[in-house]
Order: structure tokens, then sequence, then C-alpha cells
């Protein structure tokens, strides 16, 4: 039995991060049905599918992520043929990633199912809801200055 009563398990971190939890591996589930992939796989095709090429600096930057993560996520897609990596001229510490033709494929195709999934989600609350919550998140991501 979960017991959530601290001030933390009714705070509004902690709810966001819940949230934000569950549905990654609702999406997780899918991508990893559909397509093999996990949800860090899928951001870092996504990513690339935005970006272009780009160097595992550039990618962590605009993922939010360590650069270790990059590296290990662009190992495994490299291995499966859907990302190219090569030395990058500026720094040879670090590669240039880029999609394939089958990654970006597979990008387009992964997108859609994250599309489906939220509409999914988003079908089951009332539109009121849904407003008053995209006004909510828009407010906290204008205050923390990530806009």
């Amino acid at each position: 039995m979960q017991v959530r009563n601290s001030q933390f398990e009714k705070s509004l971190l902690n709810k966001i991060a819940r949230v934000a939890n569950c549905l990654e591996r609702e999406v997780e589930k899918e991508l990893k049905v559909s397509y093999a992939l996990t949800f860090s796989q899928f951001r870092v095709l996504n990513g690339l599918l935005v970006l272009g090429e780009a160097s595992q600096h550039q990618l962590a930057s605009s993922l939010d992520v360590t650069p270790a993560v990059i590296t290990r996520q662009a190992e495994v897609l490299a291995g499966r043929g859907l990302v190219l990596q090569r030395v990058n001229p500026k720094s040879k510490r670090e590669k240039v990633l880029a999609l394939t033709k089958k990654g970006e494929q597979a990008a387009k195709d992964a997108r859609l199912t994250v599309k489906e999934c939220e509409a999914n989600w988003r079908g089951e609350i009332a539109a009121q809801d849904e407003a008053a919550f995209d006004r909510t998140i828009d407010i906290l991501i204008k205050l923390l200055g990530q806009d």
C-alpha cells in the first residue's frame, strides 16, 4: 500500500514528475511494440529529425540531457542502422550524428505514434480542462524562463 501524504507527495513538482513518468511509460510501451525503441531512443531520433546533422553536444543540449546519454543511445541506434556517426572535425573527442534514411523514416513513424497516444489522452480530458491545463503549463514555462 502506497502512502502519499507528505508535503512533497502533495507538491506540484511531484505531481508533474508522476504524470510525466506515467505518460512516458505509456508512450514507450507503444514505441517498443511498434518500433523496438525506448522513449530515450525516440527522443534522439526525433531530435536529429528536427536538427538535422548535429554534434553530440548540440543534441544533448537541445534535449536537455547529458552527452553520455546521447553517446549511449547513438551507439545503439547506429548498430540498428538508424543513425550515422562520424568524428566531429571541430572536436576529435565527439561525434557528429545524422539520421540514415531508415532512421528518418523510423523517426517520422514513431512521431506519429506518439501524437496518436497524445490524442488518445487528450480525448479523455474535457475541452475546458484541457484548455486550463495548457494555459497552466504555458504559465509555468514562462515563469521558469524556458520559453
